[in-house]
């Protein structure tokens, strides 16, 4: 799953045809569209605005462990060409100061750029990236959170010159870009989403035992730390039935995990 955030509808209108995208009656505070993968908000100008319309996505989307996050739009910049895509390495709030760095870890077809809300040689100017990302990281790591801008407006052609027509059709032109970041970003979500997931051999120990909701947070813990050393074995509640205790066993595994030697072996218990 991915969440996108546009501050104008005309921003979005472009993912909304390219992706199919329903719109969400549901959703009463912001327009907001989804398909199976993908759900869109619109949260209109300004970082406060990102940051609500974001943290407003977040809650509604609680059950999704590893969701991916991207800001999309259009922002100014000295003398970068209008049209061309620029993926935030680096974000700014002028107000504040505080800095955020995306962990960019998959294949881009894109520049590079850093945009802050003051308007320098080398960044992007920008009203929403801030608010955005402050709020994404509250719940989701670096790696899974975005911001990819369309330059609208430099030097020679200035801010009086953007229509909600240009707007969309500079969006439009970079589709294929967007669609390059977005695939590898739902991946990432995926993989993430699978890891996340809860061993199936939990209800096992826990039909067995009683343990509290901390400890099923460490059993969940220890056996996800099982399969990230690569035994060969799945890990059984029938090895440790002589423990009588959840505690107990919680012991039992951790001591039997920190005897083992680091595999570096990829390949997956089947």
């Amino acid at each position: 799953m991915i969440n996108i955030i546009t501050a104008l509808q005309c921003e979005a209108r472009p993912l909304i045809e390219y992706y199919k995208l329903r719109g969400n009656a549901r959703h009463s505070a912001f327009r907001c569209y989804h398909n199976d993968e993908i759900q869109l908000i619109v949260s209109g100008i300004g970082k406060l605005a990102a940051a609500t319309a974001t943290t407003y996505l977040a809650a509604s989307t609680l059950g999704a462990t590893s969701c991916a996050w991207l800001n999309l739009g259009i922002a100014g910049h000295a003398n970068k060409a209008t049209g061309v895509p620029l993926l935030a390495h680096k974000l700014i709030d002028n107000a504040s100061e505080q800095q955020w760095f995306p962990g960019i870890v998959m294949p881009i077809s894109c520049d590079i750029d850093k945009p802050e809300q003051t308007y320098h040689k080398e960044t992007m100017v920008d009203m929403e990236a801030s608010g955005f990302y402050a709020a994404a990281a509250r719940f989701q790591s670096c790696e899974l959170i975005h911001s990819l801008k369309i330059i609208s407006d430099n030097q020679q052609q200035t801010l009086e010159q953007i229509t909600e027509k240009t707007t969309t059709a500079m969006i439009n032109d970079n589709m294929a870009t967007i669609d390059s970041i977005i695939n590898p970003l739902l991946e990432l979500s995926s993989q993430l989403n699978t890891i996340e997931q809860v061993p199936a051999e939990m209800y096992d120990f826990m039909a067995q035992w009683h343990f509290t909701t901390y400890q099923q947070n460490e059993l969940r813990l220890l056996l996800r730390r099982w399969y990230a050393l690569s035994l060969t074995n799945k890990p059984s509640h029938h090895d440790f039935a002589t423990h009588t205790t959840s505690k107990a066993v919680l012991n039992a595994i951790k001591h039997f995990l920190d005897k083992q030697p680091i595999s570096f072996n990829t390949k997956v218990i089947q």
